[in-house]
């Protein structure tokens, strides 16, 4: 039994928990920058690339994602962009879904100067040959997701959900990996997604 002198203590802690599960489950609170990746552009690199007609079902499962596109290059690189509320799915592993089937062994973070700033870039490589990609959440580029979750824990709690975007492009490997098709698309993708003007938010 509890005494009534720490009642007023315990409905406020347990009043403040029910918060997140209100916020999130309940009322399903988000907020939109307004852009979308189907307004980053088929040529990318001076290089135009076809929608490759990835299932809508299986994005929004393996990602939780409705905003997505995935196109494929002349030069063999394939191009994955995707927002999501959940950034956890985004974040964990990328290659593990959009590339699945393909092996990689290393992982390194690159930082390339764009027009952007300075990007930092996943590098994966292996037997599925050259990988890269970018996460951006709330305007800022995470280089270190453990550190970004670390950071954002709280937040993400009592704010509304906002999305992160996944910028993934694959290809051939290649011995110098940010001078590479799928690096340089890569790139390009990430700076048409950030130049384009964001529809008005209702």
């Amino acid at each position: 039994m509890i005494s009534t002198r720490y009642l007023p203590a315990t409905a406020a802690v347990l009043a403040f928990a029910l918060v997140p599960t209100v916020l999130h489950t309940y009322v399903g609170m988000t907020e939109s920058d307004g852009k979308t990746t189907a307004a980053i552009n088929h040529r990318l690199a001076d290089l135009d690339g076809i929608d490759t007609g990835r299932s809508a079902v299986w994005v929004e499962e393996q990602y939780g994602a409705t905003d997505f596109i995935e196109r494929r290059y002349t030069s063999g690189v394939t191009l994955f962009a995707a927002r999501s509320y959940d950034p956890k799915r985004l974040y964990h592993h990328p290659e593990l879904g959009v590339a699945h089937g393909r092996s990689y062994e290393s992982v390194a973070v690159t930082r390339v100067s764009t027009p952007s700033g300075s990007l930092p870039v996943h590098v994966l490589t292996g037997q599925g040959g050259l990988a890269c990609y970018v996460l951006l959440y709330n305007g800022e580029f995470v280089e270190n997701p453990l550190s970004f979750q670390a950071r954002q824990v709280f937040s993400m709690l009592v704010s509304p959900r906002r999305q992160m975007t996944l910028f993934f492009s694959q290809g051939p490997a290649a011995p110098e990996a940010t001078g590479s098709p799928v690096a340089r698309i890569l790139v390009a993708a990430v700076d048409s997604f950030l130049a384009q003007t964001p529809t008005a938010i209702r």
